[in-house]
């Protein structure tokens, strides 16, 4: 083309010229009296699609003439999208549906609250619907690319209630394949220990997720350890995730928006662990006026603020928690030489600035801290005063300290490139650190000498990260993006320091070293669906350890499939591989949390799981009242760690390499959950039966040993009842067959040689194996009330209940104890079992927002 400026009918009038073909077109095509081309070179059909790139059009070639023809309107295709929020607050909702009632097509919103959905022109009835709220319906005529806000209002009346959000039976529903979506508001209303509601105990009631010990926090999945468990906290991942030594989880459920739980079928864009993916989301704060909530309990209080910053483009939401247990510790110990006390506190804030319709950015960050510290045997010393002959008394005393925490921050911006892509970029950081303390004087031969012993350990991460979604069509939308992360481990520095009273001070670090690792992600994931009855997701996530060893890298496939036979009938199934660059190491001995985070290397190497799922979903009663899903799983596991027998936490004569052996794994098992989630009455009962063994060719003689997570059967119970609109009741009720523990199976008289050390009490223990024995079945029920009333300034909820209703002495902790009238000669011990609630405890809790 040598003319590129004029009007329409100047350039095809040019190209008919240089083309030799006659083009015909209709006058209903959009023409203009003044455009530009932007190349010289292009197809004659390239240079029409140019011209009329306003009006889309079909054509025929007969012999050396073109025929042009504008589409009808259902002949084109245009993008409707915006974002759902809460018409009250402005909070996005995550996960609502859209979809079209009279096309049978829609959607879900991602994370922040964004869909894009593609439609032929044409009329078109367009929904919005999300769990508690109202279904808010736009009727328009679809001409061009639609940006529609649908903002919607809460239901209070409740008439439906999903206890464990939607299970996702299909695209309409929206989220991801194997994701289950977890209530906050059931969360609030189930009982909890010390009214404490707690996020990671909601999660422990689905099938397949087990606590390990009673009042602890920690998750095994399917057969995986606590660190085979992807925790993210607005994207960023936190690796200790328990306060009160396990007993609460670090998540303020006032500060908590969402939370999401895979645990198969894994979508491509997570990696990094391989059991399962806990993804909570914060609140972001709403954008109409400053509000909040304040909450008294036996344990801690906190209070939540949000609301905008001058404008509605701007919110913020801040929360704090903080228990009280050392200001009781303090009156109780009022008087007495030796203390002890504890306290944890958590601080949750982000803030959100709306840049344009099209953009998005959010600052967020938590920080929390957990500290129990001792002080003990107080005792008198006297010190001479100057070169005199007199001295005076001064009080000293030994102490022991332990304290951990978490602090995180993550900067995201969303961009709508065009209606079809959305762009998410993240920087994050998370740091873990914990530390014990012991520091003693000794008195003796009239010299004071002070010895102090810390241990320090720790791990940071730097993370940059772009996530790509891009909406092809109702039927396709893929997913793409690359992460790189920088790692630094402090695998434990013990810090030991001596001074004397003539002021010189000797300090020696042991293990002071600190190992760094990058490690670099990418991933490629398509959700797309055949037919009405048939949908996949299908991927491939890549990644790369750049560590001081080996590089180490690893190709990982993912596939869902989902099959709907009848609308009351669907079959699903999954393939997924995992793998993960860093592990946790502890040992049974300490219940603190002692988590030492090591990354691979050159004799480490990565852990691999391989998992394949094939269940069924059943939808019973009228209007899909009832949900039965049955699912059976095969995992297998390879490189997982342990350590070895002959070595122990605080054993410095070796490396932290030699002190750990490597093995393999494998895990089966069968899930099943009935839900109700319409009615007044709601609630699961989920049941699991698994098989988890283990192999380390130099733990138990090579052979082969369950699991120390191993559990055959674990039933979890969870009802909700609404009386009226002021009162809700809750119960639940668990049940879990014994855990493997390790008892001796010999005990016997080891006389004292004249070359040896004697043996304790003069006997030696003898086991035969690893996890020989089972401990006592856990069963507890638990009972909750709560009543809420509207006042003036807010709402106000009163909140009573018992745990463990009818005393069951459930074992934390098996032991041996001597037998006071032993015949002489003999040895005779009675096993005997520590339980940490072994009668009803009742709480209250009140709360008041406005």
């Amino acid at each position: 083309m040598e003319i590129l400026h004029g009007s329409s009918n100047e350039l095809i009038e040019h190209l008919q010229e240089k083309s030799g073909y006659i083009i015909s077109y209709s006058s209903r095509l959009c023409l203009k009296e003044r455009l530009s081309l932007s190349t010289s070179h292009n197809t004659l059909i390239g240079f029409l699609q140019e011209i009329f790139r306003d009006c889309p059009f079909d054509y025929t070639e007969r012999k050396n003439k073109i025929i042009l023809r504008p589409l009808k309107l259902s002949e084109q295709s245009f993008t409707i999208l915006g974002y759902v929020r809460d018409a009250r607050t402005g909070e996005r909702l995550l996960g609502s549906n859209v979809f079209s009632g009279n096309r049978q097509e829609g959607t879900a919103t991602n994370y922040y609250g964004f869909y894009s959905l593609t439609l032929s022109g044409g009329p078109v009835d367009i929904y919005a619907s999300y769990v508690g709220y109202n279904s808010q319906k736009q009727r328009f005529v679809l001409d061009s690319d639609t940006i529609i806000y649908f903002s919607l209002e809460p239901n209070i009346e409740l008439p439906e209630v999903s206890v464990l959000g939607s299970r996702m039976p299909n695209l309409l529903q929206g989220g991801s394949f194997g994701s289950a979506r977890v209530s906050m508001d059931r969360i609030v209303e189930a009982p909890a220990l010390f009214g404490e509601s707690d996020l990671m105990r909601g999660i422990q009631m689905l099938p397949g997720i087990q606590s390990g010990s009673e009042g602890f926090t920690g998750l095994f999945v399917r057969g995986g350890g606590p660190d085979q468990n992807l925790v993210l906290l607005d994207d960023v991942p936190v690796y200790n995730v328990g306060h009160l030594l396990g007993f609460f989880s670090i998540f303020n459920t006032d500060a908590v928006k969402q939370v999401a739980v895979t645990k198969d079928g894994f979508p491509a864009r997570y990696g990094g662990r391989l059991s399962s993916v806990v993804d909570v989301r914060m609140k972001e704060g709403r954008n109409d006026r400053v509000g909040g909530s304040v909450s008294l309990g036996l344990l801690s209080s906190g209070v939540s603020l949000d609301g905008p910053v001058f404008n509605d483009k701007t919110t913020f939401a801040l929360s704090f928690r903080r228990t009280y247990v050392d200001a009781f510790a303090a009156l109780y110990q009022l008087g007495e030489d030796d203390k002890t006390n504890y306290y944890f506190f958590d601080l949750n804030g982000k803030i959100s600035y709306e840049l344009s319709e099209r953009s998005k950015l959010f600052l967020s960050s938590y920080w929390g801290r957990d500290k129990l510290y001792s002080l003990y045997n107080y005792r008198d010393y006297e010190v001479r005063v100057g070169d005199s002959e007199l001295s005076e008394k001064v009080a000293i005393n030994d102490e022991s300290n332990t304290g951990w925490g978490n602090f995180t921050g993550a900067l995201r911006w969303n961009y709508v490139v065009n209606p079809q892509l959305f762009v998410n970029l993240t920087a994050t950081y998370s740091n873990y650190r914990f530390f014990i303390g012991l520091k003693q004087s000794d008195d003796a031969q009239e010299q004071l000498n002070t010895y102090e012993q810390r241990y320090l350990s720790g791990i940071q991460d730097f993370t940059l990260k772009a996530d790509f979604e891009n909406y092809h069509n109702s039927n396709n939308t893929m997913r793409f993006g690359a992460s790189g992360v920088v790692h630094r481990f402090n695998p434990g520095v013990d810090v030991v320091k001596e001074s004397g009273s003539s002021g010189e001070t000797e300090e020696t670090s042991i293990g002071d070293v600190l190992v760094s690792g990058q490690e670099y992600r990418i991933y490629l994931e398509d959700e797309f669906s055949l037919s009405s009855r048939f949908f996949a997701n299908i991927g491939v996530h890549s990644a790369l350890f750049v560590g001081e060893g080996k590089p180490y890298w690893s190709v990982e496939p993912r596939l869902s499939l989902r099959y709907a036979l009848t609308p009351s009938t669907e079959f699903k199934g999954s393939l997924s591989r995992m793998s993960q660059f860093v592990h946790m190491v502890g040992t049974a001995g300490y219940s603190l949390p002692t988590d030492l985070w090591l990354p691979v290397s050159e004799r480490i190497r990565p852990m691999h799981s391989d998992q394949a799922t094939l269940g069924v979903n059943f939808y019973l009663g009228a209007g899909r009242r009832f949900l039965l899903s049955l699912e059976g799983y095969a995992k297998s596991f390879r490189n997982i760690l342990a350590y070895k027998e002959s070595t122990g936490f605080f054993d410095y004569s070796t490396t932290w390499e030699d002190k750990l052996t490597t093995g393999s794994g494998e895990s089966y098992g069968v899930e099943m959950l009935l839900q109700k989630n319409k009615g007044d009455l709601t609630g699961w009962l989920g049941y699991t039966y698994a098989r988890t063994n283990v192999h380390f060719t130099e733990l138990n003689d090579g052979n082969s040993y369950p699991a120390r997570f191993d559990r055959r059967h674990d039933i979890s119970l969870f009802m909700n009842y609404r009386f009226n609109k002021r009162i809700t009741g809750s119960l639940t009720w668990m049940f879990g067959s014994g855990n493997p523990v390790t008892l001796p199976e010999e005990r016997y008289y080891a006389p004292a040689l004249s070359w040896g050390k004697p043996s304790e009490f003069g006997y030696s223990e003898s086991v035969g194996s690893l996890n020989n024995y089972r401990m006592p079945a856990f069963h507890r029920l638990d009972l909750g009330v709560n009543f809420t009333k509207k006042k003036k300034r807010g709402e106000r909820t009163w909140s009573f209940g018992v745990i463990n209703a009818y005393g069951r002495q459930n074992p934390f902790l098996l032991y041996f104890s001597e037998s006071e009238n032993n015949p002489e000669g003999s040895a005779m011990r009675q096993l005997k079992q520590l339980s940490l609630f072994p009668f009803p405890i009742p709480y209250v809790r009140y709360s008041f927002k406005f």
